[in-house]
């Protein structure tokens, strides 16, 4: 379609310069050439291109039309053709890849004399009778079986490597003697000056120091051994811990038993949309939350308390209703009894955390 578009542009040109000649005046000495000045307004003119490199723009005039496209392997083709100042229609088409690089055609390009001529044309005839010549030594040779022992190029020998003159060795071996002792009468000063010096004795603690380190140790192995006795470990590796035992009015806890912690699991997923999820879970707790496109977030968590009791909370926070939570810990209003209630009166007590209701 493209190229069915520029020839009708050509055919427009063309009628156009007809038109123009025959008003030109033609004299008894050649052409005279009398054109008005003239503004050149653009007739047509298309421009596309995508993100791909490809492109594709053209443009006529009455004097002048171009048109050039690019493909995404690389390749440009184009053409353009004008009117010269002699009022011959000039064309120029040209092509551009990166294996051949860029080629042309054109009717203004120049012409060889004919002197270029001929020598371009014997240059071509010489190398075309070289290109023969080698090719017929090719597959002449090709086997090795047939080439002449005459022909076959003798390898020349390497020179012998160069020899220590007898001064040469004579000198190196002193070097290495001397070199030697050196080295042994070195090793034996660095003996004599360490067997010399002597060392500092050890530092001696003093009897308090050694009766607090031994303080200090049995109170570290009796911790040890009560928090072994307060845990007990499954051979599956899961943690069992001991039920809460009751304090007494007045008492509180300072120690919490040392419960080992063994791998957990955890994951985490997250797109370029703002959605995410993640979660983890441990002998001790877990958590899970996921947001979705809509802005809307909602999860939970759960863990275990000083007292051994498992607390969980579940939570949904919305652009909408803003942030709720319902959970096992959460402080609970004390029974409030009115006075004198009519019939229709209503006594509201704490909130049911398990039912997730209120209790009336």
């Amino acid at each position: 379609m493209r190229v069915l578009e520029i020839e009708a542009h050509k055919m427009e040109l063309l009628s156009f310069f007809i038109t123009l000649l025959s008003i030109w005046g033609v004299s008894s000495s050649g052409v005279t050439i009398g054109i008005t000045p003239y503004s050149l307004p653009i007739h047509t003119q298309y421009h596309a291109q995508d993100i791909l490199g490809q492109y594709a723009y053209g443009y006529a005039t009455p004097t002048s039309t171009k048109s050039e496209t690019k493909t995404a392997d690389g390749v440009t083709l184009g053409g353009y053709s004008y009117l010269d100042s002699y009022g011959i229609l000039q064309t120029v088409r040209y092509f551009a890849d990166p294996i051949h690089g860029f080629r042309v055609a054109a009717t203004n390009l120049p012409q060889d004399l004919p002197e270029v001529a001929i020598a371009k044309a014997q240059h071509l005839a010489e190398f075309q009778a070289t290109q023969a010549e080698r090719a017929a030594i090719a597959a002449h040779y090709s086997n090795p079986i047939v080439i002449p022992a005459s022909e076959v190029k003798q390898v020349e020998l390497l020179p012998a490597p160069v020899q220590d003159l007898p001064e040469v060795i004579k000198a190196r071996a002193e070097h290495l003697a001397k070199f030697e002792a050196a080295q042994a009468e070195h090793a034996a000063i660095v003996a004599q000056s360490t067997a010399s010096v002597e060392l500092p004795a050890p530092v001696q603690e003093s009897p308090e120091v050694a009766k607090a380190r031994a303080e200090h140790l049995a109170e570290f192995e009796a911790v040890k051994a009560r928090d072994a006795a307060q845990v007990v470990v499954s051979p599956i590796a899961s943690v069992s811990v001991p039920a809460p035992v009751a304090a007494p009015v007045g008492a509180y806890y300072s120690y919490v038993p040392a419960i080992p912690l063994y791998p957990s699991s955890q994951y985490h997923t997250q797109d370029g949309i703002g959605q995410y999820s993640y979660g983890y879970v441990g002998p001790l707790s877990s958590k899970s939350e996921t947001k979705t496109a809509d802005g809307i977030t909602h999860g939970g968590y759960s863990y275990l308390d000083a007292n051994g009791v498992i607390q969980s909370a579940r939570y949904v926070s919305d652009p909408v209703n803003g942030f709720r939570v319902a959970a096992t810990n959460l402080p609970v209003a004390p029974e409030v009894i009115l006075k004198g209630a009519s019939v229709t009166s209503k006594v509201v007590g704490p909130v049911d955390t398990a039912a997730g209701a209120v209790v009336v």
